[in-house]
């Protein structure tokens, strides 16, 4: 089956060895800074924007917590409203700006809730340096820097959840950003610090994910061979917390990326985050990460990929001390064969480790996506997905969502970072 897996991915990277179309990302980074650029005249630029995203579907899994891992996601057969997000980008002057998003979300047993994602301040100072300070996504790769109505699958990768955090790295503090000098632009550093935010949600979430555990502790009838993990759960427990891996307070991290403009690849990165976790020890994550941007047949290809590294100290129960490491990749390509018709695939890994309780994961999504044009700055995404999971090697599951994002406001994805 995972050689069948790997094959969905088939259509959009043989592409990758043709001739790059000009740089136009489809997923602005959160890292950069806010300025629109829209032309208009006056010191004071305001633009909101109004973004919404829904899933309908389901999977063979009995729940989808562990199947379907991260903030957003959708973890119900069925309806899932992942989230509305209002928010704006304001502009004083030609050197100050400030960016909110906020996220209003539902489902059937949390009911309504919200949290702030990003609310930052950015300065833009002499020789192309970016001050920047509040709440935002840290520049960790380039999925990290992603909101909701952005991501290119309905959920975001295992690796980046698993390794940096049920809603990815946003962190509360500050960030400098500076284009090395005598490289003109093509190569910035970025590093900050700050603390990881306290999720607006989660605890009944968790409350509820024990309940439906301790519920698949008793094998039903035909479910035997599934006895030591509980089936549609990916692990069983493990000598550590897997939840106090990540990173807390007094983090520290760093990004350099270098945008090159050749064939087939427009921007490289390395991106590195170390401090406190929830043991009261250190975690270090690194990673790397490349995008770019083909043609194929006179249509537009895309693709991003991304490679994770975790080190983590912990602290069991007993406490005792020890540590831990995992690794996490992911492939992504994306095809538009059609004008507003666009075909992507993604293939996932997560190494795992029984420590901590993660379970080897392999995943390989595609979906079928069309875009509807409403107005000026204003469009609906729709995305029809299939996933294949394979969780640790003893159960294979099944996943189809529909979902819909609807943007409107300032540019067509909302806003520019």
């Amino acid at each position: 089956m995972i050689r069948f897996a790997a094959l969905l991915l088939a259509p959009t990277l043989i592409p990758a060895a043709s001739q790059p179309i000009c740089e136009h990302p489809a997923h602005p980074s959160s890292s950069q800074q806010a300025h629109l650029e829209q032309g208009e005249e006056g010191w004071f630029q305001f633009h909101p924007h109004l973004n919404a995203a829904l899933a309908l579907g389901g999977s063979t899994a009995e729940k989808n917590f562990s199947l379907i891992p991260g903030s957003h996601t959708p973890i119900d057969d069925g309806f899932n409203l992942q989230g509305i997000e209002l928010g704006a980008v304001m502009e004083f002057g030609e050197m100050l700006s400030a960016q909110a998003n906020h996220n209003v979300f539902w489902d059937r047993f949390d009911g309504w809730d919200s949290e702030w994602e990003d609310a930052y301040a950015a300065l833009d100072l002499p020789g192309g340096i970016v001050l920047r300070g509040g709440q935002f996504f840290a520049p960790f790769g380039q999925e990290n820097t992603y909101h909701l109505h952005e991501r290119p699958f309905v959920e975001p990768p295992i690796s980046m959840i698993r390794l940096l955090g049920e809603e990815g790295l946003i962190l509360q503090g500050a960030e400098l950003a500076l284009p090395l000098p005598g490289l003109e632009e093509s190569w910035v550093f970025r590093f900050g610090c700050g603390r990881s935010r306290e999720h607006g949600h989660g605890a009944t979430r968790e409350l509820r994910r024990e309940a439906f555990e301790e519920a698949g502790e008793e094998p039903t009838e035909g479910e035997e061979e599934h006895e030591e993990h509980g089936h549609g759960f990916a692990g069983n427990g493990g000598v550590y917390d897997a939840e106090e891996a990540y990173l807390d307070k007094g983090v520290f991290f760093g990004r350099i990326e270098h945008r090159l403009g050749m064939s087939g690849i427009d921007r490289v990165g390395l991106s590195f985050a170390t401090g406190d976790n929830g043991f009261e020890r250190n975690t270090w994550v690194s990673g790397a990460d490349l995008q770019g941007g083909t043609q194929f047949g006179g249509r537009p290809v895309e693709w991003q990929g991304e490679l994770f590294h975790r080190s983590v100290e912990a602290r069991d129960a007993a406490g005792m001390n020890g540590d831990y490491t995992e690794l996490g990749a992911y492939l992504a390509s994306s095809l538009e064969f059609v004008k507003d018709w666009t075909v992507g695939c993604r293939l996932e890994w997560a190494s795992g480790n029984r420590l901590s309780g993660n379970e080897r994961r392999w995943r390989a999504s595609t979906h079928l996506g069309r875009e509807l044009h409403l107005a000026d700055n204003s469009n609906i995404h729709t995305r029809l997905q299939y996933s294949y999971d394979r969780l640790g090697g003893y159960a294979d599951e099944h996943s189809v969502w529909l979902q819909f994002v609807l943007n409107f406001g300032a540019a067509e994805h909302g806003h520019a970072h």
